[in-house]
């Protein structure tokens, strides 16, 4: 429970927005407009998160939304920038480009799916099933973009599974009938501690004759890495050490200087045929590849309650570079036509994608197997056996097909309707090898410490409507539904010392999980003046269940104990209140909301002893919190925004493999070493990677200089709260951490120029603990996931 400060702060932070709502209304009410053509207030967004076009200020649910034009000014490429951005939104990764997203205290480290759905323009984009690297979607390059909205709260009529704590849709800019233009930009900058960065970026769009047009945009962008990797030889072990040994006094034998390098490149094509103004066919193709020479992944040594030592470097036992691929191919169909009495809408897309990646887990594989005996089964280690390299390479094809049809109609008496029809099959492979043949056994022969195919699917299938009506000016009701079937299976190869067979099964293993359900939504909004909108919302989200990976024997080294195969699938109940206010001839925006969500079943990442992870379903809890979000035009040359969330997120009623799991935990984050009994009682512990509270704080200037010239400039501060993280049995708690940028530009007719400076005061922060330690966890090594150090560059664009 939160403590009666908490309490407090909550209540005068909320009985603070309400006041200044209702106090700035009445005074905007009877204030004179004096504005011109040249004295606006703030620029209004247009979003269609309901599936039909409207702005935020009258769109009556909980949603953040960015410009094209924002985005460029505030110099935002990647979606994980934006999330500093909007409130209730944080992420959890371990490199650029590689994003699990969480929203209002719903994570998605546990199950094979998110929590958050993301969108690019109709095409749903799911991350891999049963990849190590987390629940991870693409990062796709944000040159020009219409918009990106992020809808907060359960997402579950309109979106469906995988969004019941929000949803982020990137809007492309579309093909133009009838025009030529184009725009080119290129990037310079200097990385403290790496080297020079570069990119260009480019779009065309011409038409052919009167009924077709084609969108060309094309990205290749270049950052150096800053972080070493440091090969030390005799490597320093002690096999009954629960730390690392002592890497800084060991001999250096090679260095793999500023390793985690990153290539991003993507292009994208849209072809556009409007033969009349009640039918288009879009066709769109994309293409993304990110390469990377390694994670930004710092070494660290665990301690009881905080991270007690955080390196500057990677530490290795042999030279092996541990590079990333992430390849994506993405086409879509997209087809309205105007029925009279609605717009259809039918949106058809396929995407292939293929991650890899590669560790040398000889280290961990060494602290595994220390317990071993030759002869069961296990390689025969013991102390003062060498290091032999093991290189981990995991290798994860995934492709999904999805179709939905859907009618949107048209505003008439007051109604307002959406129903349609969703279908998608994903199909995700973990392919993971590791192995050595320098340490083949007779039951091993060829040196498999750990070798899997594993092949998950999913199937959905879904019918939704949605709908609302005006009963007068002031009072809207709003209710959908959206009917849900869905069926997984994981059809399972795996072998090895440290698997479940020593050799190759004659058959696979086969998982399956199946659910079927109804997820509902009401809405009633108030809106006593066009300047201000009241609203109360109850929806339902959920995710699907799904199937763990096969254990070793319980009574075979490395000694795995868990629950079920399969895991059942998990939902959240969101009960919000929220207002949006204009004030001061719109020159002043306060959108605040408070929400309390009841998330049952919840799917959660175990952290065994014996170096696996295993999802279940870990109990019952609750999140709650505020979120608020203020953007002022100060004058005609200032304006400021701000955006502030709270959020306690906690499992309130841990079953009792998640309660096992809790008390065993050495040193649980917040330094309690036991936080659940071990018998009789119940215990609550905070739901890992959700960020307590976060903040965000930016100030613009602009104003014409030198007669035909505009010169701007924008400084902008991140406050990101602390978090948990587990890494194998040890829990942390990750410190607070602030950022700030800078920016100044000078732009004159088509061409602009900018100078900027990210992380100024070069913050090294900590974001997660662990998350992509594919191979076996050990207690003696956490890596930990940090930003991009100081980086100084400029930027030029231009447009024709």
């Amino acid at each position: 429970m939160m403590g009666w400060n908490q309490h407090r702060c909550m209540s005068r932070w909320i009985s603070g927005c309400l006041a200044a709502t209702v106090c700035g209304t009445a005074w905007a009410a009877t204030s004179t407009s004096t504005a011109t053509s040249e004295d606006t207030g703030l620029e209004e967004i247009t979003v269609t998160a309901e599936r039909f076009t409207s702005t935020i200020q009258n769109t009556p649910i909980s949603i953040s939304a960015l410009s094209g034009d924002q985005l460029s000014a505030a110099g935002l490429t990647r979606i994980q920038d934006i999330a500093h951005e909007v409130p209730g939104l944080s992420t959890r990764y371990a490199s650029a480009g590689l994003t699990e997203y969480e929203a209002r205290g719903l994570a998605s480290n546990g199950g094979a799916a998110p929590t958050v759905g993301f969108y690019l323009d109709e095409i749903p984009l799911s991350p891999p099933a049963v990849s190590q690297s987390g629940k991870v979607v693409i990062d796709p390059d944000l040159y020009d973009i219409e918009r990106v909205e992020i809808l907060r709260g359960p997402q579950g009529t309109l979106y469906g599974s995988g969004s019941m704590g929000g949803t982020v849709r990137v809007l492309t800019n579309q093909p133009k009938l009838g025009a030529f233009e184009g725009s080119v930009q290129g990037t310079g900058s200097y990385t403290d501690g790496g080297s020079g960065n570069g990119g260009g970026n480019l779009m065309l769009n011409f038409p052919l004759g009167d009924q077709f047009a084609v969108r060309v945009v094309l990205s290749d962008q270049y950052r150096s890495g800053w972080i070493d990797n440091i090969t030390v030889q005799p490597f320093p072990v002690d096999l009954n050490s629960p730390v690392q040994g002592n890497v800084l006094g060991t001999p250096v034998t090679n260095i793999i200087r500023k390793a985690n390098t990153e290539t991003l490149y993507s292009g994208r094509i849209g072809l556009l045929y409007k033969p009349s103004e009640d039918l288009s066919i879009l066709a769109t193709a994309m293409t993304q590849g990110l390469h990377m020479g390694g994670y930004d992944l710092l070494d660290g040594n665990p301690n009881s309650a905080v991270p007690s030592r955080v390196y500057d470097a990677h530490y290795e036992a042999f030279p092996l570079r541990e590079g990333i691929r992430d390849d994506i191919s993405i086409f879509g169909l997209t087809v309205k036509a105007n029925l009279g009495f609605a717009d259809l809408t039918s949106a058809t897309s396929y995407w292939g994608r293929l991650g890899y990646q590669v560790e040398d887990a000889s280290e961990s594989i060494y602290y595994s197997n220390r317990s071993s005996v030759a002869g069961n089964g296990s390689p025969p280690f013991v102390a003062g056996t060498p290091f032999v390299t093991v290189p981990y390479a995991e290798r994860d094809p995934s492709h999904q097909l999805s179709q939905e049809i859907r009618l949107t109609s048209h505003d008439v008496g007051g109604w307002h309707w959406v129903a349609g029809a969703f279908y998608s099959s994903l199909h995700s492979v973990w392919n993971e090898i590791g192995k050595s043949p320098l340490n083949a056994t007779p039951s091993v022969p060829d040196g498999s410490y750990f070798i899997s195919w594993n092949d998950y699917g999913v199937r959905q299938t879904a019918l939704f409507a949605d709908g609302s009506y005006k009963f007068n000016d002031q009072w809207k009701l709003s209710a959908g539904v959206r009917y849900y079937d869905y069926a997984s299976h994981q059809d399972e190869y795996s072998w090895g010392y440290d698997g479940p067979n020593p050799t190759p099964p004659a058959n696979s293993k086969i998982t399956t999980a199946k659910n079927s359900g109804a997820n509902p939504r009401v809405n009633l909004s108030y809106t006593p003046s066009p300047d201000l909108t009241l609203y109360g919302t109850v929806s339902k989200g959920f995710r699907p269940g799904g199937a763990n990976q096969i254990l070793p024997p319980s009574t075979q080294p490395p000694f795995c104990q868990a629950g079920a195969l399969s895991f059942g699938p998990d939902a959240a109940w969101n009960y919000e209140i929220g207002e949006k206010a204009r004030l001061f001839d719109n020159w002043l925006t306060i959108n605040s909301d408070i929400y309390y969500i009841k998330w049952t079943g919840i799917q959660q990442v175990l952290t065994l002893p014996c170096g696996y992870q295993f999802y279940d379903n870990a109990g019952d809890g609750r999140t709650f919190g505020p979120e608020l979000e203020i953007n002022a035009k100060l004058s005609n040359e200032w304006s400021a925004s701000f955006s502030g969330a709270y959020t306690d997120a906690k499992i309130t009623h841990p079953n009792a493999l998640y309660t096992s799991f809790l008390t065993n935990v050495a040193s649980f984050p917040d330094g309690v070493t036991h936080p659940c009994p071990t018998s009789g009682g119940g215990c609550t512990a905070p739901i890992m990677n959700v960020v307590k509270d976060t903040a965000s704080l930016s100030l613009v200037y602009a104003t014409n200089v030198m007669g035909d010239y505009k010169f701007s400039a924008r400084a902008s501060g991140q406050f990101v709260g602390s978090s948990h993280d587990v890494a194998y049995y040890f829990g942390y708690k990750l410190p607070a951490y602030t950022l700030g940028n800078a920016r100044v530009g000078l732009a004159r007719d088509n061409w602009s120029a900018d100078l900027f400076v990210d992380n100024i005061t070069n913050k090294v922060a900590l974001i997660s603990a662990n998350n992509t330690s594919f191979q076996f966890n050990i207690p003696q090594v956490t890596r930990y996931s940090t930003n991009q150090p100081r980086t100084v560059g400029v930027q030029a664009n231009y447009k024709f």
